[in-house]
């Protein structure tokens, strides 16, 4: 046979992949991986009625490096003498943050047409600061650092003093209704009516009595509203889905004073299912949030960007990279696992925020 004279055609092409869909379009029957979204959506999928699944969603989000006014870098010296106006300048701010989410994801389908939900979690915190350090009488104007000005170690902002604290306990509950709005070969549209529960501390002090900056607070403390849209489609070895969803707070302020701002997502991907118990994902994610509104009703510290509403919010825009897998027989048959890594792509922050590193997301679920 002559190789130059084989020719590739988008006939070739699809015959090519219509061929390695034909041993899964065996398998129909058996669950396919990329029947759930990537581990980072939530209320992706639906179930068949009478059908119940427990999961387990673990969330790992990092910040550390740059603080940003916008979407531009700022130095310690900005960052100290701008970013905690008008209340003055700032003695200390963030290095790195890490928050982790553990999440019981249950859900129970009556019928074919809704899928209710009940998701409580448990939320954990760990936070990095720097306080700058400097001689007696030096940089005498500087306010907010106590009596650290004695304990000379260095010039200017040459030498850092690290500070970390940490906070954990039970989130906010989660809980509500998908319901189908459409069925059809190979597409999906459904509707989510969630809602989450105040269960989440908003009262987290420090040592001193002072209130913790906004974003150590265990929940939102106020009942919110979290609608979505999600549509779903696929062909062959391909699947993909679209959805918008959003966070509106029910209470104009929660018992410490304040309410997060309300936030809205835009998210798309694709999956490639590679065999019949894995599938590749890329995902893009666009969301938005605005300020804190309200404050604190009694002391904090006001000393650290953290501690202002006007440094919360922005525009971010991620890429998802993801996998999931279903054990196909054995012991562990039906067992799902998703894993997907959110890289961050842009950060528009309000105020002045750290740059975040990345999302680390994986979920686990076995339905019945």
């Amino acid at each position: 046979m002559n190789t130059a004279s084989l020719k590739f055609s988008p006939g070739v092409v699809a015959g090519f992949f219509l061929a390695l869909a034909a041993p899964l379009a065996a398998q129909s029957q058996t669950p396919i991986p990329d029947s759930h979204g990537p581990a980072g959506v939530m209320a992706d999928h639906m179930h068949g009625g009478g059908e119940f699944m427990i999961g387990y969603r673990y969330g790992r989000d990092t910040s550390g490096g740059d603080t940003l006014r916008g979407t531009h870098a700022v130095t310690n010296q900005d960052i100290m003498h701008n970013a905690c106006l008008p209340a003055g300048e700032c003695s200390m701010w963030q290095t790195g943050m890490t928050m982790q989410m553990h999440m019981l994801d249950l859900m129970y389908a009556p019928n074919d047409r809704f899928t209710l939900m009940l998701m409580p979690m448990w939320m954990s915190m760990d936070m990095k600061m720097v306080m700058p350090m400097m001689n007696m009488g030096g940089m005498g104007g500087m306010g907010g650092m106590g009596g650290m000005g004695g304990m000379g170690m260095g010039m200017g902002m040459g030498m850092m003093m690290e500070h970390k604290h940490s906070v954990s306990g039970l989130g906010d509950t989660l809980f509500g209704s998908l319901i189908r709005l459409a069925k059809g070969d190979g597409y999906g549209l459904h509707a989510g009516a969630m809602f989450s529960a105040p269960t989440g501390s908003v009262s987290k002090k420090d040592s001193e009595g002072l209130y913790n900056h906004y974003m150590m607070q265990l929940g939102s403390g106020t009942w919110d509203f979290h609608p979505s849209l999600t549509y779903t489609g696929r062909t062959g070895l391909w699947s993909w889905g679209v959805q918008l969803s959003g966070v509106v707070p029910l209470e104009s302020a929660n018992r410490s004073g304040y309410r997060l701002g309300s936030s809205a997502q835009a998210t798309a991907w694709t999956a490639l299912r590679l065999n019949h118990w894995l599938s590749a994902s890329v995902r893009a994610q666009q969301g938005w949030q605005r300020r804190i509104k309200g404050g604190y009703l009694g002391p904090s510290g006001q000393s650290s960007p953290p501690d202002f509403q006007f440094n919360y919010g922005g525009k971010f825009l991620d890429a998802g990279f993801g996998v999931n897998l279903i054990a196909p027989s054995g012991v562990l048959k039906g067992h799902r696992l998703g894993i997907e890594w959110l890289e961050p792509l842009r950060d528009d922050v309000n105020g002045y925020q750290q740059q975040r590193n990345g999302s680390l997301q994986v979920s686990w679920s076995k339905s019945f």
